[in-house]
């Protein structure tokens, strides 16, 4: 009796259906097959923020701010944002400033799953950002971090993930060229560990110190990442 009522169970699980609105539904690609037929405005999320992510700028030496880990930590943003918000406040507070930041590198992510609405959600690593985790000292915790992004759309021969990861793992320090960004979809929490929302996004040059942490700040020691050897 006990096997019949196994059987039973087992036939009628057998044709239990899962409803679809429970089913992971895949995010839409826009027809983009790679970033580079990616709309800077991306495909869904916030097309304003998208747009500053993608932007393909060089900034000019004469306009490029040094900056410091202070420097972040004081520029102001909203308590609240409301997706597809032109950005004219968040321009007025810094946004498009073009900066250079020297610090240590201790951690390189990137997107492989393709869950970014600036780059189509596509996927594989080529079509996504490195996402950069960056501290003013050498030992500090991910939670005082500032955040840097290379995106697929300036990403010079050289800049490879590996690079980066090998950087990473040595806490190498690195000067970062690019423009500020308010990363407003993290508002209010949810976002990535860091001391603050305000990123370098795009990363537009990044130099490795090779040298003396002491000569690199004294100006000496810099090699541009596109030359530093693959580890």
């Amino acid at each position: 009796m006990k096997t019949l009522k196994l059987i039973t169970l087992v036939l009628a699980l057998s044709f239990v259906v899962i409803p679809t609105s429970f089913a992971k539904k895949a995010k839409s690609t826009c027809a983009a097959t790679g970033f580079g037929d990616c709309p800077v405005k991306g495909c869904g999320g916030d097309p304003e923020l998208n747009k500053k992510k993608n932007s393909t700028t060089t900034p000019a030496a004469a306009d490029v701010e040094k900056f410091k880990r202070a420097d972040f930590v004081k520029l102001k943003f909203p308590a609240s944002w409301t997706s597809g918000t032109k950005r004219t406040l968040l321009e007025s507070w810094g946004e498009d400033k073009a900066v250079e930041y020297e610090a240590y590198l201790i951690k390189t992510k990137h997107y492989p799953s393709g869950m970014e609405s600036c780059n189509c959600n596509l996927k594989k690593e080529e079509n996504n950002d490195f996402h950069l985790v960056t501290v003013s000292q050498k030992n500090a915790s991910e939670d005082s971090s500032v955040t840097a992004e290379i995106t697929p759309r300036i990403r010079l021969d050289g800049w490879t993930f590996s690079k980066l990861t090998d950087l990473s793992n040595k806490k190498s320090y690195v000067k970062i060229t690019g423009f500020l960004m308010l990363d407003t979809q993290h508002l209010g929490g949810g976002g990535p560990a860091r001391v603050t929302d305000w990123e370098i996004h795009p990363v537009t040059a990044l130099k490795v110190c090779t040298g003396s942490v002491t000569g690199c700040k004294a100006g000496s020691g810099w090699e541009d990442l596109a030359t530093v050897p693959e580890p």
